[in-house]
């Protein structure tokens, strides 16, 4: 899968979203959140030493992000179930 086609599934997806300045973040994180997130799971990932001293921090940003997530996703099915397109 490229970059690209990943982007766009996650963007359909309601995980990303554009922040102030137009650059791809985590919707309900900054841009500066979004990198240290991504960072610290590359770093989980490898095995990199000192990760598990971040992880309550990235819990955290975690849970921000998937609260956001869900209350779009809400939002879009009660717009759909409000107005459906099929009778």
């Amino acid at each position: 899968m490229t970059a690209e086609k990943l982007r766009s599934h996650v963007t359909y997806l309601s995980e990303l979203g554009p922040d102030s300045e137009g650059r791809d973040v985590f919707v309900g994180l900054t841009y500066g959140e979004t990198v240290w997130l991504i960072d610290y799971r590359e770093r989980r990932a490898r095995g990199e030493p000192g990760w598990s001293r971040d992880q309550a921090a990235a819990r955290e940003l975690s849970a921000r992000h998937h609260t956001a997530h869900i209350e779009i996703v809400i939002a879009q099915a009660e717009k759909r179930f409000d107005n459906p397109t099929i009778n």
